[in-house]
């Protein structure tokens, strides 16, 4: 089973994630971290292979949860961190975080 993270630069604003791969970890837990230079609000996405990019979440604040999935936001370190619970050969994807930015 194999998890890919990509980096994203938009403009000045440099979005970095880690770790840049992860693999054979299935029915672990998983976090990904992505930090930002600014942020305002978080997005993630899930693109698994020949597929469009699917909206995971939007986040300005705290935490939110879908089933396995967790989003949290950190404004004191800039970043936010995806958390899968439980991984599951159907979680084997790219996963995408994004900034908005004021």
């Amino acid at each position: 089973m194999f998890f890919f993270v990509l980096s994203e630069v938009y403009g000045q604003d440099a979005v970095t994630q880690y770790p840049p791969e992860i693999t054979d970890f299935e029915g672990q837990n998983v976090t990904l971290n992505c930090s930002y230079s600014s942020l305002q609000t978080a997005f993630w996405y899930r693109q698994y292979p020949d597929g469009a990019l699917q909206y995971l979440f939007r986040i300005y604040t705290g935490e939110q949860q879908t089933k396995r999935i967790t989003a949290t936001m950190n404004y004191r370190e800039k970043g936010s961190n995806l958390s899968i619970t439980r991984t599951e050969v159907t979680d084997a994807a790219t996963y995408v975080c994004a900034a908005e930015t004021q």
